[in-house]
């Protein structure tokens, strides 16, 4: 599987309604944190599945190849990792970075040569990853961080760190232009990389960073310290690790394809009110999405193989959830507000509905529900539909590859068994591209 992706965000109003396409822990002698969970649990996947590297034109350096966001904890999201007193509120912390002494664990941030800082050299060559703590939009590097831990359950005098109480993590990848130095790094203890011509697995268990709890009685790293050389708190019982060659494990393909060169980056809505859209009353506006393909790609394209979806943000995904809009295959109904959750002045109980303007069909957006061994869901349940579905076909200028444009139905409508209330809306999706 591969992903490409073009940014659409939409900004929307009930009235007028726009959318747009520190460190430090206090050991004190009563108060002592304990790990609940055996260590076993505490090596953690991504979730990345299968990346797709093909040529420069499609894809220069640079280009993003797959991006998903997962939790600390393995299995039950509710399982209790560590245990404190009451009174250690506020002295416990999440540390973050990346597995800095291997090669291709951390140590080399090979993005900051291509100007894109802080995505590090992987097992795969000419891929890079970056990791980001969701609830702070701290990013890891080899330095240490610190994140105060605020989630958290109460059960009389002891508080539980559950495995959701700690952050949410994005992986990014994007394509490199060099490769990781032999020599240099602390470690190299998957030597070789993976084939740069033939599909390979991450056949490494290196880490790839490190998401650390730190309170009484269970030691971190000093802050800004370089996780190179500074690891003395590994033994501590705090750490758990993410890996790419955890279960599910990352692959690599090596297949022509096509990529999402354009979208329309605004669309406009009608004013409408707030009594008209609980009367059941919409409004409507088209966006195009242009898709461009490697001509040897095309047995792909008419197959089927090659997909398109409307992926939207993270915080619309979870505000979906809440709403039961999510289905069984991760596909979102309607696209919800960024901060529909987060925000008093933001419109509650509309959403924008879907639909590819020439076939008619009503569409899903694509979730951020993970893959899982079995693999990641593609079907249009899940927000997943051909490139070919309504679309123009021409050639296009350079020689050699085929332009695909879709004209798609943006809808802002109530949301069933939701009561409309007035307020802006700002909404964003993502044009994705996979290959199956």
């Amino acid at each position: 599987m591969r992903w490409k992706r073009d940014a659409m965000k939409n900004y929307k109003q009930v009235s007028p309604i726009i959318l747009v396409l520190l460190a430090g822990y206090c050991n004190i002698s009563h108060a002592v944190c304990q790990r609940v969970a055996p260590i076993s649990n505490s090596v953690v996947s991504p979730r990345l599945a299968s990346i797709n590297i093909t040529n420069s034109f499609l894809q220069p350096v640079g280009a993003p190849l797959g991006t998903s966001i997962f939790n600390v904890g393995t299995g039950d999201i509710n399982q209790v990792l560590f245990q404190c007193d009451v009174s250690d509120i506020g002295k416990i912390y999440e540390q973050i970075a990346t597995s800095g002494d291997d090669r291709v664990g951390g140590f080399y941030d090979l993005g900051q040569r291509d100007g894109n800082p802080n995505y590090f050299a992987t097992y795969f060559p000419y891929v890079g990853l970056r990791l980001t703590h969701v609830n702070s939009g701290a990013v890891f590097t080899r330095s240490w961080k610190s994140i105060p831990l605020k989630n958290y359950e109460i059960v009389g005098d002891k508080i539980n760190i559950r495995a959701k109480d700690f952050s949410p993590i994005k992986a990014d990848l994007v394509k490199l232009s060099s490769l990781p130095p032999e020599s240099g790094s602390v470690s190299n203890l998957c030597g070789n990389l993976a084939s740069t011509t033939m599909t390979s697995i991450y056949n490494c268990m290196q880490p790839n960073g490190y998401v650390t709890f730190v309170g009484p009685g269970i030691p971190g790293e000093q802050d800004g310290s370089d996780s190179a050389y500074n690891r003395g708190s590994q033994n501590a019982g705090g750490w758990n690790a993410i890996s790419m060659g955890a279960a599910p494990m990352a692959s690599v393909t090596y297949t022509s394809t096509c990529v999402a060169r354009n979208v329309t980056p605004v669309v406009l809505f009608p004013t409408i009110t707030e009594a008209s859209l609980n009367e059941g009353n919409v409004v409507r506006n088209d966006f195009t999405v242009t898709v461009e393909c490697d001509n040897s790609a095309i047995a792909n394209v008419s197959s089927g193989s090659t997909l398109l979806g409307l992926q939207a943000s993270y915080s619309a995904y979870a505000a979906a959830e809440k709403l039961g809009l999510v289905n069984s295959e991760g596909g979102v109904k309607y696209l919800l507000s960024d901060d529909y959750d987060s925000s008093p002045n933001t419109a509650k109980g509309v959403g924008i509905a879907l639909s590819n303007a020439t076939t008619g069909l009503s569409m899903n957006f694509v979730g951020w529900s993970s893959c899982t061994a079995s693999g990641c869901p593609a079907t249009p349940a899940s927000g997943w539909y051909p490139v070919t579905a309504g679309a123009q076909v021409s050639n296009n200028m350079a020689n050699g590859y085929t332009t695909y444009t879709t004209q798609f139905t943006a809808t802002l409508t109530k949301i069933p068994g939701q009561r409309v209330t007035p307020g802006k809306v700002k909404a964003t999706a993502y044009v994705l591209v996979r290959v199956q």
